[in-house]
């Protein structure tokens, strides 16, 4: 996940940044860039973690749980 999220945080960079002109403005896109990928990544394991969540779920009716465990 971690690959998606850093290639979210670089195309945001470039998509939305500012114009880089001075060492300061290099470092801040830097900071921006990384933010923007951490940020990418929490969302992305939220997300991961939902659907591991959601397919962990029992899919059988109530009746069907009731007569014992799955073949």
């Amino acid at each position: 996940m971690l690959k998606f999220a850093l290639a979210a945080g670089i195309v945001y960079e470039w998509l939305l940044g500012g114009s880089i002109s001075s060492l300061q403005s290099l470092a801040f896109a830097a900071i921006r860039t990384l933010c923007a990928t951490l940020l990418a990544w929490m969302v992305l394991e939220f997300v991961r973690t939902l659907f591991l969540a959601a397919m962990s779920l029992d899919h059988r009716s109530a009746a069907g749980r009731r007569d014992g465990p799955a073949s």
